[in-house]
């Protein structure tokens, strides 16, 4: 294998098959645990993430006291800051388990609400841009779209270490999703959206990553990334903003919201409306879901 492009994105997920051994692995494994059982062997992981990663704890505990409006030695923050930790190890267990399940399985364990949206971005036939956050589980948001027959490009960073990139994009790859780092992913999307395919972003990037646009989340000014707005602007493909929720029982609810539709004429300045129609709604959910968001990355400057 040419080592010089042993982590190109694009070239894993076209070479790989049927994938790096720890997904073929994972795939093979997955129905052999049952999901119950996973669920609770993660949890303790969760805790221990809680409890020895210093630097995401210490940014989960700054977002939660903005969002619930408290002092960073609240109670009820420091129970917010650890949830999101234990969610997200259950966010881990699915991401493996996922791979072992079949369509009706992922249909018994989903309910969708406003699938129709899906059907009014499509009728405009540009395309679709999805847009996420770092909440819930994106595996059964993903499998939704996938359902519905959609090829997918999706925008990332790079993960570390290596394996876990590779673990990734095999994953993704056998849902039907193309993994492109951010920083060169534009002609790519614009290309998928004239196939009148779907490109998907997530907002929460967080401050450090810096660029974006200036946008009030939860009373206070933050940056999101703009580039489903610019993305939006250039296309003229609408905006599909959902999350996938955790319920009991190892159950989900899919939310989507209306499509958002701009013409291509629009000015650059109407980035920033669109990016807070996308804040409001990542809000609402994050009020209706608080220990579902994964806040470890810092979201308003100090």
């Amino acid at each position: 294998m040419n080592g010089g492009r042993r982590h190109d994105p694009e070239f894993l997920a076209e070479s790989w098959l049927p994938g790096p051994w720890g997904y073929v692995l994972n795939r093979a494994a997955a129905p052999l645990v049952p999901f119950a059982l996973a669920r609770k062997i993660a949890l303790p992981w969760g805790d221990f993430a809680y409890a020895t990663r210093r630097r995401p704890r210490e940014a989960a505990l700054r977002n939660y006291a903005r969002v619930l409006g408290r002092t960073i030695d609240d109670p009820f923050v420091e129970r917010a800051a650890r949830a999101s930790f234990r969610h997200f190890a259950l966010y881990i267990a699915e991401m493996l388990h996922v791979q072992g399940w079949d369509t009706r399985t992922v249909l018994e364990r989903i309910e969708i609400e406003g699938e129709e949206h899906f059907e009014e971005a499509e009728a405009l036939g540009k395309g679709v841009i999805f847009v996420s956050a770092h909440m819930g589980s994106a595996e059964v948001v993903a499998a939704v779209a996938v359902l519905r027959g959609y090829k997918i490009t999706a925008v990332t960073e790079r993960l570390r270490p290596d394996f876990v990139m590779d673990w990734a994009i095999a994953c993704r790859a056998a849902m039907g999703i193309r993994l492109l780092p951010v920083e060169r992913a534009g002609i790519s999307l614009l290309r998928s959206l004239r196939r009148k395919e779907m490109v998907a972003f997530v907002i929460d990037a967080g401050i450090e990553r810096g660029g974006g646009v200036p946008t009030t989340f939860f009373g206070r000014e933050t940056v999101f990334p703009d580039g489903p707005a610019r993305l939006a602007r250039l296309s003229g493909a609408p905006i599909v903003f959902a999350v996938a929720a955790r319920l009991p029982g190892g159950r989900f609810r899919a939310h989507i919201e209306p499509p958002m539709c701009f013409d291509g004429s629009r000015s650059p300045e109407g980035d920033a409306r669109c990016l807070t129609q996308l804040a409001s709604a990542f809000e609402r959910y994050v009020r209706r879901y608080p220990g579902q968001w994964y806040a470890f990355r810092e979201m308003w400057p100090d």
